[in-house]
């Protein structure tokens, strides 16, 4: 009598049921179910996140804004491609992961969050550098703090997704029929 209805989309985690099973279900080979091109894709969403906070030093103010654009999209791809990567075992909830999953992906978040911690540290240097009084401030474009903010989001939205997709080994090759 108490049966409820399984949850088809997440809102907190930001994913449905539908994606999260397609991902753990997946079996068509992929590059990135491989360490190396996943490492590569975390160190290229590093590279462009941080390249987004430091664009608001771009003198001229459209070519600044479309770097901008271009960062967040690549950022953007690279996120998408990241969950991917990871079966979106990062973005999963309990009740859609087994008892193994659950472990790998709480030790990430607790990798990510640490990490996130450390982090904070360059973001707010930036922040009071470039700020009306800072050191930096006649460099950085005034009002471009769009930049920094969006880095400093899509990091903190991609870190558990990055941490896991370093510290994953290499899947194995399916089997074939």
């Amino acid at each position: 009598m108490n049966d409820r209805k399984p949850r088809r989309f997440y809102w907190f985690e930001g994913v449905t049921r539908d994606e999260i099973e397609r991902g753990l279900n997946d079996t068509r080979p992929s590059a990135l179910r491989r360490q190396a091109p996943r490492r590569q894709l975390v160190v290229a969403t590093a590279f462009m996140t941080a390249a987004l906070a430091v664009s608001i030093f771009i003198p001229q103010v459209k070519l600044q804004s479309y770097v901008e654009i271009a960062l967040l999209a690549g950022i953007l791809i690279a996120y998408f491609m990241l969950r991917k990567s990871v079966r979106l075992v990062s973005d999963a909830p309990d009740e859609l992961l087994d008892e193994r999953q659950i472990a790998v992906r709480n030790a990430a978040y607790t990798v990510a969050y640490r990490a996130l911690s450390a982090i904070s540290f360059p973001y707010m240097a930036l922040v009071l550098l470039i700020a009306p009084e800072g050191a930096l401030s006649g460099y950085a474009i005034p009002g471009t703090w769009s930049s920094v903010l969006l880095s400093y989001l899509m990091c903190c939205a991609s870190l558990p997704a990055m941490v896991l997709a370093w510290r994953l080994p290499d899947e194995p090759a399916p089997m074939a029929h």
